[in-house]
């Protein structure tokens, strides 16, 4: 039997209709849940009807207008198209047992009480997330080893030293994980092929909880397997981010087509290239893909060609952000999974300050 959450009934203009007041099922056998759920439910103004998990449930009991099942006890062919799947942080198998069911959308509790409390009153999308509206900032290799991967994971770590929310984003595919080159891709959470297997929107409430993490810093990474054609949601997922963190740094990976398509989601775009004569001509190469992006040059690595910022600056069309120095000891660094480290040295550390304030990251 359904036990509806017991409070004050509002009070009647005379000679007009009472509103309806939306219905809620929450099927779990959590106490913790239940509670978090009813709190959500009360500030919506919806009455929520709690359910022991069982062989009737959300079937034969009539459809209220949002169905809540516990990820513990959702199963094939008792959950209705366009339920919500709540579970907690700890739970780390929602987001697969969401894309088994399929028509599932996702809310991490607590964490995404305000989106929850957004749909039941029926608003179109949720809140802000934790940070409010970010900027979002790419990183383009104009070559190859031109250090691209490296300075995204620099740039996203010292906002997050800043006491800045940060989130590291891998749109570089090929490149078999961002979270190796952390040295942390044994940490737990999302990466992109859980989300290619979700339907419907992710919202910034529920995928910032659902990161790995590190400290403060967040990441999204590919993983080491092949890739199945299907296109990732690189969009709606930056949008989210967005929402959710005050700087949002994305790998690009190496100029090309598919790079520049992904770029244009980002606010501008930083290009670390080598102070060469290619490094120079694959510039000005990348800065025709960028045509309408916002972005800057950052030569990095030994000036062997005597390639002073002015002269980078008129050979590829792009105003210099700011420079990285060469360090020897940085493919040892990430080797070892020292990466993270090696960036927040002294001198290093000097010049990724530089780029994130040249980008207005760190007003």
């Amino acid at each position: 039997m359904s036990t509806a959450a017991h409070r004050p009934a509002p009070a009647r203009t005379p000679g007009v209709p009472a509103a309806r007041v939306r219905t809620v099922r929450l099927v779990s056998d959590d106490p913790g849940l239940r509670a978090t759920v009813g709190r959500v439910c009360a500030a919506a103004g919806a009455e929520l009807l709690a359910e022991p998990a069982g062989p009737t449930s959300s079937t034969r009991a009539p459809l209220a207008d949002t169905e809540l099942v516990d990820v513990h006890h959702a199963v094939r062919g008792r959950v209705r198209p366009g339920t919500v799947l709540v579970g907690r942080p700890e739970d780390t198998g929602l987001w697969d047992r969401a894309a088994e069911l399929g028509g599932c959308t996702v809310a991490v509790l607590p964490d995404a009480a305000g989106w929850l409390a957004d749909l039941l009153c029926a608003r179109s999308t949720g809140g802000p997330g934790p940070g409010g509206t970010g900027h979002v900032v790419g990183v383009l290799g104009a070559v190859g080893g031109a250090g691209a991967s490296t300075l995204a994971c620099w740039l996203a770590d010292r906002a997050a030293q800043e006491e800045r929310t940060a989130v590291l984003v891998d749109a570089d595919r090929e490149g078999c994980g961002i979270d190796v080159l952390l040295g942390l891709e044994d940490r737990d959470g999302l990466r992109w092929p859980d989300l290619q297997r979700i339907a419907g929107t992710v919202h910034a409430e529920q995928l910032w909880p659902a990161l790995a993490r590190a400290g403060r810093l967040r990441w999204l990474s590919w993983d080491r397997s092949r890739p199945d054609g299907a296109p990732a949601p690189y969009a709606p997922v930056l949008e989210a981010l967005r929402r959710a963190a005050e700087l949002v740094v994305v790998d690009l990976g190496r100029a090309g087509p598919a790079a520049a398509d992904t770029a244009v989601l980002c606010d501008q775009v930083l290009v670390p290239a080598p102070r060469t004569v290619r490094g120079m001509l694959a510039a000005r190469w990348a800065a025709d893909l960028l045509a309408g992006v916002p972005a800057r040059l950052v030569p990095a690595g030994l000036n062997v060609a005597d390639v002073d910022d002015a002269l980078a600056a008129a050979a590829t069309g792009l105003p210099v952000a700011g420079s990285v120095r060469f360090c020897g000891g940085v493919p040892e660094a990430a080797e070892t999974g020292r990466l993270l480290e090696a960036g927040r040295s002294r001198r290093l550390g000097r010049d990724v300050a530089g780029l994130l304030s040249a980008v207005g990251a760190l007003r």
